[in-house]
């Protein structure tokens, strides 16, 4: 029985084994990369000057555990608003380097620790110049809407007395 099947797959894998080989496949295109030198000075000006103009800005892929999720009453404003801005210097792996963590304003300090607690977990898309991935200041800002003023009650009715 083997033998038969043998018989059947022999003249098949002799003609795959005397074939010719497939040509390669053609190699793909160089990507655009700067060179290494160019990369280490755009780093080392970015490095002097966080704020220098980029082709690309850093921006958060990754934003878990999210911010501000329980807001506690006692940190919001009277009327329910409430706002945080935030710099913080995205490094060229895509994480929040906190020894660069300054708040700008915020309108509670809760805002700001809360921020500084989950920061560090974030990632984000580094910057770019010139095709090099480069540290950059992140601009974080975030409000709370002052709630709309609920509309005044109408007074039930009093009773009718009977006649």
């Amino acid at each position: 029985m083997t033998l038969r099947r043998f018989a059947r797959l022999g003249p098949a894998l002799l003609a795959a084994a005397c074939a010719r080989p497939a040509p390669p496949a053609p190699a793909p295109p160089p990507a655009a990369v700067a060179p290494v030198d160019a990369c280490a000075d755009a780093r080392a000006r970015m490095t002097l000057e966080p704020d220098l103009m980029v082709d690309r800005l850093p921006v958060p892929v990754v934003m878990k555990p999210a911010a501000f999720q329980r807001v506690p009453a006692r940190a919001l404003r009277k009327d329910g608003s409430a706002e945080i801005q935030a710099d913080v210097v995205v490094d060229t792996l895509g994480r929040a380097d906190m020894k660069t963590f300054k708040v700008v304003a915020a309108s509670n300090a809760w805002f700001a620790t809360d921020l500084r607690r989950v920061l560090p977990q974030w990632r984000f898309s580094p910057a770019e110049l010139g095709g090099c991935k480069v540290p950059r200041t992140y601009h974080f800002s975030a409000g709370i809407r002052p709630r709309a003023a609920a509309p005044a009650r109408r007074p039930a009715p009093a009773p009718r007395k009977p006649d």
